[in-house]
């Protein structure tokens, strides 16, 4: 059974499942597309946002937190991708700059809740921080950006650092661009289940210098030792109140995958698979959580970073 954050075990969050009609929101920008992806820039801030709002734009408040839907959690698996025989780091971890506070020790302050309006109802999902020369990105999975074939771009997405019962530690920032593939645009390639996605500063600071960023690596094999899942989970029997993970080796599912035995479900989408772990808080990001198995044992899927996902890091960043 998963256990709670502070124990070294399965850790699993759920969010609320009530549906929460969303307001009136100012279309977003396309980006033109690059070779392989498309970007979307989010609307001008408000001059000023209303008295007592969690995030600039005053759109989101405790209680549609609270009654976001979990992003679902697909299944099945991937096409066969096309594996390079190369390898790298595209970034290294860091941690906060001094003088920044960690919010709460058993909650990883580089990973959160991702929270965003399709369709008039509000979701979440989950993601994690990425070092960059910005400070600002973060990583999550494709369809919490954007709903696939047939669908559109997700709106007023914020990040939640260190979600824990109902509140960050580290407050709501607001999303300046988002990144995807274009074969998850268009075909719901589960290969490319990938997405970036940039922060506006916060108070005059940026998102790395506050919490911390992971590194990301990319090409490595489907069996990696000394994995852990971070996640918020949404259904139940989870609440979403607090976060979970899931430690173990990875192993060979089909072709493409990564696997390993995990009970997490909706709301985990986008979390990090970090190897080489530092400390709770920093590690390498080398895939993130894109599907679950739905008979048998409860099992996450996801294709790890090929050199695609270095290239659209590497458009987030310059």
């Amino acid at each position: 059974m998963p256990t709670k954050v502070s124990r070294n075990s399965v850790r699993l969050l759920a969010a609320g499942i009530l549906l929460v009609t969303g307001a009136t929101v100012t279309p977003a920008t396309a980006v033109p597309a690059g070779d392989a992806t498309t970007a979307v820039r989010a609307p001008a801030l408000p001059a000023k946002a209303p008295a007592g709002a969690l995030d600039a734009t005053g759109y989101w408040t405790a209680e549609k937190m609270r009654n976001a839907i979990p992003a679902d959690l697909p299944t099945g698996t991937a096409s066969p991708a096309k594996q390079g025989t190369s390898s790298g780091v595209a970034s290294r971890p860091v941690a906060p700059r001094a003088g920044y506070k960690l919010a709460n020790d058993v909650v990883p302050s580089t990973a959160g809740k991702l929270f965003f309006t399709d369709n008039g109802l509000n979701y979440v999902c989950s993601a994690s921080t990425i070092n960059n020369s910005y400070k600002n990105l973060i990583i999550t999975a494709g369809h919490c950006v954007h709903s696939g074939q047939g669908g559109g771009w997700h709106s007023n997405i914020v990040f939640a650092p260190a979600y824990y019962n109902g509140q960050s530690g580290y407050g709501l920032w607001n999303w300046s661009q988002a990144r995807t593939f274009n074969s998850w645009i268009s075909n719901s390639d589960f290969t490319h289940d990938q997405a970036f996605v940039t922060l506006q500063q916060r108070n005059g600071a940026n998102l790395i210098d506050a919490v911390g960023g992971n590194g990301l690596v990319w090409g490595n094999g489907q069996s990696q030792a000394g994995t852990r899942i971070w996640g918020w989970p949404a259904e139940a029997p989870y609440n979403g109140e607090v976060p979970y993970y899931c430690d173990g080796t990875t192993y060979a599912w089909g072709t493409s995958d990564a696997a390993l035995t995990c009970s997490m479900n909706g709301g985990a989408s986008g979390g990090p698979w970090l190897k080489d772990r530092i400390d709770a808080n920093l590690g390498y990001v080398f895939a993130v959580t894109s599907r679950r198995t739905t008979s048998g044992t409860p099992t996450l899927l996801s294709t790890p970073n090929t050199a695609d996902v270095k290239t659209m890091f590497d458009q987030m960043t310059t």
